[in-house]
């Protein structure tokens, strides 16, 4: 194989190369390069291979690693993110094995915050969110184990009818934010009706 050129793809990036040879051009990443020594010229193909299958391991973890780093993510949707990246599934289940290795994802304590930060919802309503995000079964189970429906279905009723007058009509609007939420008839019942016995929630 001849290695013709090598040029940076984008200055916004200064660690990915575009290197044009004689069958066609790849991407490599720079530490890749400098690994491999990847310079104009001849160059074995077995090596050149080597440096390609290093050089996107690292891309797609600087990749991965730039897309959690606002927000913690699941494995479903680290690896759904890389797959629209077009990564290989190779490559994509050696970041995820990287990832759990150093403990930078797990799916049980994304679960535990999502919770926290969502009190507002049924447990029902939880349990299909985490589904989606590709959460197994028996974390889930685990991590709503003691998830009081009752007790969130009282909170949001609180939070929707401060300030607002126990009518007729409040209360209907009430009854179907609840409903949109998650929660099941039997809930909201004893919610409402405790509600309607007594004005002071608090």
């Amino acid at each position: 194989m001849l290695i013709q050129e090598i040029k940076l793809k984008t200055k916004n990036n200064p660690n990915v190369f575009v290197v044009s040879t004689d069958v066609g051009e790849f991407v490599l990443h720079s530490d890749a390069i400098v690994k491999f020594g990847i310079k104009i010229g001849e160059i074995d193909s077995d090596a050149f291979d080597k440096a390609l299958q290093e050089s996107a391991e690292i891309i797609a973890m600087n990749v991965t690693m730039k897309y959690i780093s606002s927000k913690i993510k699941t494995e479903k949707q680290i690896k759904d993110y890389l797959y629209k990246k077009e990564f290989e599934r190779p490559i994509i289940d050696k970041v995820i094995d990287k990832l759990k290795e150093y403990k930078i994802i797990d799916d049980k304590m994304y679960a535990e915050m999502y919770i926290r930060s969502n009190v507002n919802f049924s447990k029902n309503k939880i349990k299909q969110k985490l589904h989606s995000f590709g959460v197994k079964n028996d974390m889930v189970e685990d991590v709503t184990n003691n998830f009081d429906d009752v007790e969130s279905c009282k909170y949001n009723a609180q939070k929707f009818m401060r300030n607002k007058e126990n009518t007729k009509d409040n209360i209907e609007k009430l009854i179907r934010r609840l409903s949109y939420l998650g929660f099941n008839w039997d809930t909201i019942s004893s919610v409402v009706n405790q509600y309607r016995s007594n004005n002071d929630w608090d």
